[in-house]
């Protein structure tokens, strides 16, 4: 491989962004702090995983050696991109032995490594880019807008998903070379929250037309960095391909005002790498402020790309912006992504209800324990975001901890109804349910509050099926139940629950990692930091308990007993909070209390 090399080159752009893109009411997300990242330019072998591997694995040591946090490779850089044999014989299923040591020696570093491939999925191919940290596969985006040779030359499937990634106090999302000719993959990102934009592209492009190619592609970069406000990264291959298709690079690295921080040139192999400074996000002059943007014109936006739920009147507003300021701590953006209102509305609102202080009022003790319907606009994971697109809040609490207001896990109850019949719900778009693959959209319901503190709800799915569950409050623990009435004219079986702990917003027990739950029985526990504080959940009946470190989340999931026509099945829940250090005697305890066969007292 030719040495590689940087290169930050302080040239302004002149271009105008060609792009007519509807503006979001978004101000831009500061960074936490500053970030390197680097772009790495240069060719693939085509159809040759091995090689490609192996250049990678040079790159990750180039990058790490200028103390870089993100690295970006090319499109398809590991299987190639060429024709359809090769794209077939450079292709991998994401459990490919190379592909998994390669993402395990990820583990000695902290870099994030986004490389592209031809991904294998039983039968389908996806043009993929996976994203890479720390041993393990954060996830993955399958490119949207499919050329035509994509499409019918190579093969490729279409991707229904645009994930949003996070790492080193930064946001990212990640969309691939003709993604960028249309604004909506970007906004998508951008409304997400997404601060930092990477586009790996794999260009063969004739000789006469190579310049023209080049302008309109960086113009497009530069309207996507400017208009929406992010950096933008783009990585490029450099080789001659047959009847002199060309592989040019021009890979960059844009401000949040189209200005090049770092530019890799024409035809040269190496990594360029910038420092992204949170200032970049604040220029001193800005042509179009995002928060003028007409209520009605942002809510049509939100519509399309977003997933918010608008306030039903001035009593529903109040008690919504007290759930995100005052007790979840939502910033005003976060909010405004929530309800799908103005960030002028969201703050003259704050200020007419007298919210504008930051902080909830301390749970008395012997009260209930504070159990609130979590509001959504704030993605309830740290992690492996594309397992769960658009979250929607109508089976989500949060669940605030005893001992920090400010603390709290959230419980989406169900996440997931599997039967017989198959996928019957799903909280969250990720793979299709009994419904999507009919194209039917199930509307968005909320939760009912009482007056006691308890909350439930129910929905009637299109096949007569109808499920709820009930939230209790008490001092010592939060129970639940969640019941199915089989309203089709045959049996249920096979019923099960997937019912998820998310620990994103209890700092203590957020650590990506498997080592601090304990399992035993129903019971699903997970361990501070410090050690002395624990969460407990379970289920009974109970189908099974295990946990996903990514996101981080820990699982009791519920059965349900077969269900005739016309019967109702039910399965009862229980979280609790611990301080001390016998765990084993606390779970004896919960144990002789009976929870899970006592009369189920609402």
């Amino acid at each position: 491989m030719k040495a590689l090399r940087h290169a930050v080159i302080n040239r302004t752009a002149r271009a105008l962004a060609a792009l007519g893109a509807v503006a979001i009411a978004l101000t831009c997300q500061a960074l936490e702090r500053p970030v390197r990242i680097s772009v790495y330019q240069g060719a693939c072998v085509d159809g040759d995983f091995s090689a490609n591997l192996g250049t990678a694995r040079e790159v990750v040591a180039a990058a790490l050696e200028a103390n870089s946090q993100f690295l970006l490779f090319p499109e398809c850089f590991l299987s190639g991109y060429s024709s359809r044999a090769e794209v077939e014989r450079g292709a991998r299923t994401v459990n490919d032995p190379d592909l998994r040591r390669f993402i395990d020696e990820s583990a000695n570093h902290d870099l994030v490594v986004m490389i592209g491939l031809a991904r294998r999925s039983g039968t389908d191919l996806y043009n993929s880019v996976l994203v890479i940290q720390r041993g393990a596969l954060l996830g993955y985006y399958d490119k949207i807008m499919l050329t035509p040779g994509d499409r019918d030359e190579l093969g490729f499937k279409p991707g229904a998903a645009l994930p949003l990634f996070q790492a080193h106090g930064a946001r990212f999302a990640v969309i691939i070379c003709a993604d960028t000719s249309y604004p909506h993959p970007a906004m998508s990102a951008r409304w997400q929250g997404a601060e930092l934009l990477f586009t790996p592209h794999n260009n063969a492009i004739a000789a006469p037309v190579m310049q023209d190619h080049l302008n309109w592609v960086r113009h497009c970069h530069i309207g996507l960095a400017c208009q929406l406000r992010l950096v933008v990264a783009r990585a490029n291959i450099v080789q001659s391909g047959p009847a002199e298709q060309l592989g040019y690079g021009d890979s960059f690295i844009l401000d949040p005002q189209g200005r090049p921080l770092a530019e890799a040139g024409l035809f040269k192999t190496g990594l360029i790498t910038a420092t992204i400074e949170p200032a970049m996000f604040q220029p001193p002059v800005v042509w179009g402020q995002h928060e003028e943007v007409p209520a009605w014109l942002r809510a049509q936006v939100a519509q399309l790309l977003g997933n918010f739920r608008r306030p039903r009147n001035d009593a529903d507003l109040r008690y919504w912006l007290e759930n995100m300021l005052r007790y979840h701590r939502f910033t005003d953006t976060e909010a405004s992504v929530a309800t799908g209102l103005t960030l002028d509305e969201i703050r003259q609102a704050a200020d007419r209800f007298d919210l504008t202080r930051r902080s909830a009022p301390p749970r008395a003790p012997g009260l209930p324990l504070r159990v609130l319907p979590y509001p959504g606009g704030r993605h309830p994971r740290l992690g492996f975001f594309d397992g769960a697109v658009a979250p929607q809040r109508e089976t989500k609490v949060s669940v605030f901890t005893p001992w920090d207001d400010t603390s709290y896990v959230v419980a989406d109850l169900p996440e997931a109804i599997w039967s017989n019949l198959g996928l019957a719900y799903l909280a969250h778009s990720h793979i299709d349910t009994l419904w999507t693959s009919q194209g039917i959209q199930l509307p968005p319901l909320e939760w009912t509050r009482r007056d006691d503190g308890t909350l439930d709800f129910e929905r009637t799915l299109p096949n007569g099926i109808a499920f709820g569950t009930r939230i209790v409050p008490a001092p010592d623990a939060v129970r639940m139940e969640t019941w199915l009435r089989n309203g089709t004219t045959a049996p249920l079986t096979g019923l099960r629950l997937q019912n998820c702990v998310m620990l994103a917003g209890a700092p203590e027990f957020a650590a990506q990692t498997a080592t601090n739950k304990v399992f035993r029985g129903p019971y699903a526990v997970c361990r501070s930091s410090a050690g002395n504080r624990w969460v407990i959940t379970a289920w009974v009946p109970l189908d099974a308990t295990w946990q996903n470190p990514p996101l981080p989340c820990m699982h009791s999931n519920g059965r349900l007993a077969d269900c005739p026509p016309g019967q109702t099945v039910r399965a009862r829940g229980w979280l609790s909070f611990y301080e001390g250090t016998d765990i084993e005697a606390e779970l004896d305890r919960i144990e002789r209390l009976e929870w899970g066969t006592k009369p189920f007292k609402y």
